[in-house]
């Protein structure tokens, strides 16, 4: 609530009341807390690909806890391939757990469960042999995740209204279904 009062200048003068921030939405909360647990279990360093959420305060954190971020598997050495390596809340394309298997690494997934709602919503469209459209943001770790449950020029990406309008079906004989991006 504001509180409004007249100045001598004849502008009303304002309280503003912040409000305390409200917090992250359960995946994101369960993603932090697979961190801090494989940290307190598991010991230093633990390795997680992506930042497990967009927040550098977040982030620094489980750096000073122990958590090294990278952006893919290979960037962990070869003799911490024991350690374990955590996806983050965003998800990852099905070739990460596959390349993590082939290199014999310990991992965890922390992605969200809405996220990995949507990735089983997109492979039962993908089964039906419906045209599988993705409202979202091209590049974005979810979005990249997403794309990666089906084969390669499965999904098409649709970012804009433009997108939308100019979108030309592969096929009229197949139903359409379209997923979007959680974040």
């Amino acid at each position: 609530m504001s509180t409004m009062t007249q100045t001598a200048t004849n502008k009303p003068s304002l309280q503003i009341k912040l409000c305390a921030p409200r917090g992250f939405c359960a995946g994101v909360d369960r993603a932090i807390q697979i961190v801090e647990l494989a940290l307190q279990k598991y010991g230093q360093p633990v390795y997680v690909r992506h930042e497990i959420v967009h927040n550098k305060y977040v982030v620094d954190g489980l750096k000073a806890k122990g958590a090294v971020f990278v952006e893919e598997l290979d960037e962990i050495p070869a003799e911490h391939a024991e350690r374990p390596v955590i996806f983050s809340a965003h998800g990852v394309p099905k070739a990460v757990p596959a390349d993590a298997k082939q290199r014999n690494m310990f991992y965890l997934d922390a992605t969200c469960p809405l996220v990995s709602k949507v990735h089983k919503e997109a492979e039962i469209h993908f089964r039906r042999e419906r045209e599988v459209l993705l409202i979202g943001h091209a590049g974005h770790p979810e979005v990249i995740g997403t794309m990666g449950q089906l084969p390669e020029g499965t999904v098409t990406l649709i970012e804009t209204e433009d997108d939308a309008r100019c979108y030309e079906r592969k096929s009229n004989d197949r139903p359409l279904a379209y997923i979007t991006q959680t974040t």
